[in-house]
Parts: structure tokens; sequence; C-alpha cells
């Protein structure tokens, strides 16, 4: 599906509402065009010229009451049918950006977790927000002023010829003017607004980033270097927003330039051709025609205007829904497993298990272990080692390049994702809250518990305590900035894990926000929940890993050491060494 496919799936839905539309401008603009066509029959019932080219008047009483009660009823008629043109165009807008948002939304969510890696969060933002609200504009214009435009254009040419068809084709052969200069400076626009909007992405992007790490940017006096990288980037956009609004700005006077030189050309001549009609009657102009054709020549020159005035507008629609295309593209998230893992995890099993994010930079090689239900697993080992990718390959975030990953026997390939993460139960050193109350918060792991579930599971994680000295407990409002310290959202995010009770559990120093004595607090509710459970544990800090059943020491993405804390400490290894630098730095 190309972009104009896309769009076109967008638009089809609303067929009715763009016939409606359609009739609607249509009455509008046949409301609107009479009428300079009566009123110029009302200055010819008025009077004309006669054959020795003096003025003569001659009312006729009925035919200008006629043509003025008509202008009148047509320019009532032309305001409802405008409003209810403009009313449907902003709802199709709104109804395509509305679908437009939700489809954006439902990919981010189905394309794998490592092509949403591997972009900028300013650049997907960019999408959903600015993109869209770019491509509403261009929609709202192009349907506003584009099509209104065109249909002016075709009905105005068709009265200028039922008023006087030799003006009408002066009219048309002098038009190219208008048409030729707006295609010259549409060439120039495109180009620049592309860059410009690949530009204001990146600074997004960067600003993103910036929000979200203020407190590290404060705490290394990074404020003046992050600044200057931003105001850098920002002078940059300007310089390229300058250059492409000085084309944007051009269309419009310069198609004005040739409009006002048409429009004299058609006045000099329809005089001439006003004194010559008594002599050479086929020219058949009189002054109420010529009035007529005047109004019609500005009509007939102003869609020029409008199409040229939204071309800025159009040309960075264009670039941004071309830009959502291509996100639309990326290859989402492949799930062709149909297996389901039948009642509990018994074992998980990696078999020669090679991986690599990138084919130039190998990560794990020859991987194998067997983990039996109940096992306690710490992983440790220096950073960049592969400790998180083993657990990025256990979830299904990413597929090994080589050898497989079993549970229970079954190759993880061919079991449902879905199915599969029901049995996974998450707790990472970043903790994630949504802006709501903590009851809602915690909920979310498992959507049908009760409120008495979930509060027992704030006690379990002894989250309990701080809950309730907040000002509306559990109904507390809180965000991921706001309302608790890190310590706290962190607590929150363990509870989740108690109410969702999976088989195997995954922790990723989730004590390491918490101070001393709430670390003893959770690590012993820990082990309570994890009797007879799988937990696999990613360590940083040795001393909380100390009870593991196997501890699996990684560098460079191999087993380098197997044991428990005991055994690894009497090898005097990796381990041994990691352990007792750990200690002295403590100790010191």
């Amino acid at each position: 599906m190309n972009s104009k496919q896309r769009l076109l799936s967008y638009l089809r839905p609303e067929k009715k509402r763009m016939i409606f539309i359609a009739i609607s401008v249509l009455l509008f603009i046949l409301s609107q065009l009479s009428t300079p066509f009566l009123v110029g029959s009302a200055l010819d019932a008025v009077g004309g010229l006669n054959e020795a080219g003096q003025f003569i008047v001659n009312v006729d009483v009925f035919k200008v009451t006629l043509y003025l009660i008509l202008c009148t009823v047509l320019s009532f008629s032309g305001a409802i049918f405008a409003f209810l043109f403009e009313y449907q165009v902003g709802l199709l807008t709104q109804n395509i950006i509305y679908r437009l948002r939700n489809d954006i939304y439902k990919k981010i969510h189905a394309i794998s977790v490592g092509t949403l890696y591997e972009k900028s969060s300013g650049n997907v933002l960019q999408l959903e927000i600015q993109d869209v609200e770019n491509v509403a504009n261009g929609l709202f214009s192009v349907f506003k002023q584009f099509i209104q435009g065109v249909l002016t254009l075709l009905v105005t040419l068709v009265m200028m010829f039922v008023v006087n068809y030799l003006l009408a084709i002066l009219a048309i052969l002098l038009s190219p003017i208008s048409i030729l200069i707006s295609r010259f400076v549409a060439k120039g626009t495109h180009k620049y607004f592309k860059s410009q909007a690949s530009l204001q992405a990146n600074l997004s992007s960067l600003s993103k980033e910036a929000i979200s790490n203020s407190d590290l940017l404060q705490s290394l006096n990074g404020k003046e270097d992050a600044l200057k990288r931003y105001q850098e980037k920002n002078e940059e956009l300007q310089q390229q927003a300058r250059v492409a609004q000085f084309y944007a700005s051009l269309p419009n006077p310069t198609t004005r330039l040739a409009n006002n030189t048409i429009y004299a050309i058609i006045g000099i001549v329809g005089i001439i051709m006003i004194g010559f009609t008594p002599t050479y009657p086929f020219l058949m102009m009189s002054i109420g025609k010529l009035s007529s054709f005047l109004s019609y020549t500005s009509q007939f020159t102003k869609p020029f205007n409008d199409i040229t005035s939204v071309l800025s507008e159009f040309e960075t629609a264009k670039y941004s829904f071309q830009r959502i295309h291509e996100f639309f593209l990326e290859e989402e998230d492949i799930d062709e497993g149909k297996e389901k893992i039948d009642g509990e995890m018994k074992e998980i099993r990696f078999e020669h298990l090679d991986f690599s994010y990138t084919k130039e930079q190998k990560l794990i090689e020859d991987f194998s272990i067997t983990i039996h239900r109940g096992d306690k697993v710490a992983i440790v080992g220096p950073t960049g080692a592969g400790k998180s990718t083993l657990i990025n390959l256990l979830m299904r975030f990413y597929d090994p390049v080589k050898g497989r990953i079993t549970f229970n026997g079954i190759d993880t390939r061919d079991i449902s994702k879905h199915d599969l993460r029901e049995n996974f139960g998450m707790v990472l050193q970043e903790t994630w809250i949504f802006s709501g109350t903590i009851l809602e918060n915690v909920r979310y792991a498992k959507p049908s518990a009760s409120d008495e579930e979930v509060k027992e599971a704030c006690k379990r994680a002894h989250a309990d305590t701080f809950i309730q000295t907040l000002p509306d407990g559990y109904d507390t409002l809180v965000s991921s900035k706001e309302g608790l310290s890190e310590g706290e959202r962190q607590m929150l995010t363990i509870a989740r894990v108690m109410l969702l009770d999976p088989d195997i559990v995954i922790l990723d120093e989730a004590t390491s926000n918490v101070d001393t004595r709430t670390e003893k607090l959770i690590t012993d509710a820990f082990d309570t929940i994890m009797k007879g459970k799988t937990s696999i544990v990613i360590a940083h800090r040795l001393s909380t890993i100390k009870q593991a059943d196997i501890i699996l020491v990684l560098k460079d993405g191999h087993i380098i050491e197997t044991g428990n804390h005991l055994s690894l400490m009497k090898e005097k290894g990796f381990y041994y060494s990691m352990y007792s630098s750990q200690f002295e730095g403590s100790a010191q």
C-alpha cells in the first residue's frame, strides 16, 4: 500500500459525507455566482446604449425588482449552504484524524520492542502530535479551499461563456500565467518544508530528552551545554524555516499580481466591445454584461489565489503524511505461535543460543542453561555482558539468531506471545507509573481484581503503610513524576506483581531505589510469594542474591561461572573479585 492508497483508505468511510459536502459547496457556489449575473441583468433592465452610443434610461421595474429579490434569496440560501459545507468539512477532518491517531497508537504497540528502541521517543511523539496536526490542517484546507476553488473555477467558466463567449475565451488564454507561476513556486516549497519537518522532529527529540532527564542535567551542571545544543538546533531550524516561509509567501502575491493584470486586460477589452457592439452586434456586450463578466473575472482568478494560498499547508501535510505512512510500513511484531502452555511452567531451557542486535557485533554465543520450576536464578556480570538481553529473549521482545528457548519443551516461537507473557511478572529498575489513582496503577496488572485484592497486594509489598499516609489513600492521584518518591513508585510496581501472582518473576535490580529497611521487607515478601515459583534476578548489588539457587556469571555474552554464592566464592574467580570489590567499596 502506497501513501495515496492509505489516504484513500481513510477517505473511503466518509464517502457519504463527501458527497454531501460536494452538493453543499456546489449549491453555495451556484448561489454565490448567480448574483453577478442577476445584478448585470438588473443594470441592463435599467437602460442601455442606442445606435448613436448614447445611454438611454428605460427602467423595467418588474425585471429590476425580480432580479433584486432573487439576489436576496440566493444570498441567504448561499449562507446556509456555506455553513453546512464548512461544518461538514470540519467533521470529515476530525473523523479522519481520530482514526489516524488511533491507528498510530495501535501501530506503536504492534511493532516490535526492538524497532521501537531504534526510534527516538521525540520522533514518535512528533508523528503522533505534530504530524497528525499538520495532516488535519492540510485536509481542512484541501477540502475547504482547494475543492471550493476548483468548483468555483468550473462554474465561473460556465457563467462566463453564458455572459460572453469571446471574453471567456480571452480569459482562458490568459489564465496559464497564474498556473505557471503556481507550479514554479510549488517546486521550491516542497523541498524546504520537507527539510523543516525533519529538523522539527530532531528538535522535539532533543527537548524530550532534556525534560525527561532534567534532574540528571542539573546534578551534572549540564544545563548550559544542553541549552547550547538546543539553541544550535533551534537556529538551524529557524534558518530553514525562514527559507521555507519565503517560498511559502511567494504564491499569493505573485498570482494576485498576475490576476490583477488579467482583470485589467479583460476590462479594457470589454469597454472597447461595448463601444463597437452597436456596429458589430455579434460582440453582444453591454454595461450590465461587462459588470457581470468583471465580477466573474475576479471569481475566476480568485480560485488560483485560494489554491496557491494552501500550497504551504498542503506540502507540510503531504510530508507529514508520508512520515506517518513510512511509520505504518514498519514491520510489526511477528507472532506466529499457536501453542499454549498447559498447566504450570515446569522447565525453561536455553539451547545453544546465539544472539546479536546487529550483525557486526556479536553479543551472546552458544548459551545453554536449564532452569527448573522453583529455581531462584541470579544473572550477574559487568555492563554489556548480556544480562538484560536474556530477559528480552525470554519475553520474546527479540528472537534468537540461532538456537532456541523452550518452555515445557515447546519452542517459544511456537507459543503465542500473549500466552507466553501471561506467565511473567516483571519489576524493572525503571518504574512505570501512569497518571491516575494508586488503586488504578496497581490494578493495571489485573483489571478484574477487586479493591480488597489490590490492597492485600500492597500490604504484601509493604506499600500500604505509606499509602495510608497520603491525603486520599488509595484514591490519591499520582503520576510518573509527581506525588511519590522513587522508592514508593518502585513499591507500587512490586505490588502489581504481587497482585498478578505469575509463574515466573523477573526482577531487574528491583530494590535498588528503596532504603535498607524497606529492601529487607520487600525481599522477605518476595521470598514468600516466590516459593514454588521460578524467579530470575538481574543483580548489580551482589549482596541481594546470596540465597539464589543458581548464579550465572556472564561476561561478553558467555557463561563463565555457574554455582551458588558459597561455591562461587570458594572458586575465587570472576564472581569472587566482583563481590569483593563491592564489599570493599561499601566498607570504605
